[in-house]
């Protein structure tokens, strides 16, 4: 519902003195919240908020090892220990194996997450990751290391299948942009323990092995937590619907989303949304069929909203800045090891704070102003980087000037990107595509990761700072995309976003407003479309 309000006091409609005037994208949503407005604050909420936090720690898997490895490819310990310089062919095969993993993981993402539901699939996921972490810590030779990271990412991208969409069904419909979108913003959270543990154990453990190894071990730390606590949550109501355990889901709505009414018009609402939805399918969807994620146009359409997010999400320049800073720093002429892993555990926090911003601002501004602000921003950030970075060899000075455009790009592109790159993909799939659409996109995501990261680590060595101005070009490609065919998710519930994606022109049918007046007694009446 949008912020501007006209106040009447007009008893033409019938239904007692008009309030406000608002323009809105679904006229059944907001009578149902107009019906119970919802307390931020209430016990249940509260409770909520702590169920899905934990549930946000996932996320923080795949953000440590982006920190985790960007900082011990700098650390002589770790060099040693494995023959590596830094840079070149060997580092980028050591930084894709990971991508490989989750890339060889999705064919089961829907066998746990769609069969034995979403707490059980992150369970699982976490229970892996925590494997692949002691492989890799122990590691002495290359093949052991490597072994330790596909094994981890495998692990990650079985937990992320089912993280994402847990947390967009169980969020309360009002705050579903903040609640939701906060699961990714916990990226950040795992890159900042990384960058601040590498950072510490560089200086008490310089040039030892045990620099990189402690790292490496606490990486176990939070999906450890995850393992120890999902089991006692709720399941996804949305899940349980599609299991046939309805009363079990309505249970979970009224606790969560009508303050323990199960007469609730919020919870009747979604319960009957999902049951609708649900029965519009015409089998039974085993995890092993894939049909139904491009059978029909609107699934297509889908479909293809996610494979922009997941290749979008990694080709925006945020791959370089993220595994390879202190090869860019270093390349800006800033040599000292201690202070470019300073600097690379410095940037998170910024970039952190900037997500969390644009998460509480989803519901207001909606999708496509996020997505299109963000990269906006990202785009002068590069075309200042690449130009500090070329004269900054004979201008040492503006080597710093590199450094602020480096922070710029993470604050422009997590304000904008980090809450949606999981949440816009988790929202414009369907119910029953859910888990399995996640675990496509972190397929697509990590091919585009290895492409990248590869091209990324031969590009520095090859080319340096000329590298940046393919990501600008790309860039613009982005932002006309999005413009013209990203659709618009704010405002609806997930059930009503199909009626969007069977129109013909389904952006311009996402964008489209319904002016509505609400009376004194909560009735909310459609006044034109």
């Amino acid at each position: 519902m949008d912020d501007k309000y006209e106040a009447t006091h007009d008893d033409d409609l019938g239904k007692g003195p008009v309030v406000k005037e608002a323009n809105v994208h679904s006229v059944a949503l907001t009578e149902a919240l107009e019906a119970q407005k919802p307390k931020l604050w209430s016990r249940s909420m509260i409770q909520l908020y702590l169920i899905m936090g934990v549930g946000y720690l996932v996320s923080t898997l795949n953000g440590y090892d982006s920190s985790l490895m960007g900082a011990i490819n700098a650390m002589e310990g770790y060099q040693k220990t494995f023959g590596l310089t830094g840079e070149g062919s060997s580092t980028g095969i050591i930084f894709i194996i990971y991508n490989c993993g989750q890339i060889a993981a999705f064919p089961f993402c829907g066998f746990f997450a769609d069969g034995y539901g979403r707490r059980v699939c992150m369970f699982v996921g976490c229970a892996l990751v925590i494997v692949g972490t002691v492989i890799q810590a122990t590691a002495h030779e290359t093949g052991q290391f490597i072994g330790g990271r596909f094994v981890l990412g495998f692990g990650a991208s079985i937990a992320s299948a089912a993280g994402p969409a847990y947390t967009v069904e169980l969020a309360h419909p009002a705050y579903r942009g903040t609640m939701a979108g906060l699961y990714n913003v916990c990226w950040w959270l795992g890159n900042i323990l990384a960058g601040w543990t590498t950072y510490g154990t560089n200086l008490h453990f310089p040039g030892s092995a045990w620099a990189w190894r402690v790292p490496t071990i606490t990486q176990c730390l939070l999906p450890g937590i995850v393992m120890c606590l999902v089991m006692f949550f709720p399941e996804s109501p949305r899940w349980l619907i599609m299991k046939d355990r309805r009363e079990e889901a309505i249970a979970v709505l009224a606790k969560y989303h009508g303050e323990g009414d199960r007469n609730s018009p919020l919870v009747e609402l979604q319960v009957r949304e999902i049951v609708e939805d649900m029965s519009s399918a015409t089998d039974n969807n085993p995890w092993w069929q894939f049909k139904e994620l491009f059978n029909t146009p609107a699934a297509r359409y889908r479909l293809y909203l996610v494979i922009c997010m997941a290749f979008f999400g990694q080709w925006s320049g945020n791959n370089v800045v993220s595994y390879f800073m202190p090869a860019m720093l270093k390349s800006a002429g800033i040599l000292d090891t201690n202070r470019q892993l300073l600097i690379n555990a410095i940037n998170p926090i910024f970039s952190m704070l900037a997500a969390i911003y644009g998460a509480t601002l989803l519901d207001k501004l909606g999708r496509r102003v996020m997505l299109m602000g963000g990269l906006a921003g990202a785009l002068s950030s590069y075309v200042l980087l690449t130009a500090f970075t070329a004269v900054s060899a004979e201008m040492p000075n503006l080597a710093y000037g590199t450094i602020v455009a480096i922070f710029l790009f993470g604050v422009f592109f997590a304000w904008g990107w980090t809450p949606l790159q999981t949440l816009y993909a988790v929202e414009v799939l369907e119910n029953r595509t859910r888990a399995k659409g996640s675990g496509l996109n972190f397929l697509f995501l990590n091919v585009a990761m290895v492409v990248n990261t590869y091209g990324i680590s031969v590009g520095i060595a090859k080319i340096g700072w000329k590298l940046y101005l393919v990501y600008i070009v790309w860039i613009c490609v982005e932002l006309v995309t999005i413009f013209f065919f990203f659709v618009e998710t704010k405002g609806r519930s997930l059930e009503e976003l199909s009626e969007i994606f069977e129109a013909k022109n389904p952006r311009k049918a996402s964008t489209r407003k319904v002016k509505v007046a609400v009376t004194e007694n909560g009735t909310v009446l459609e006044t034109e479309s």
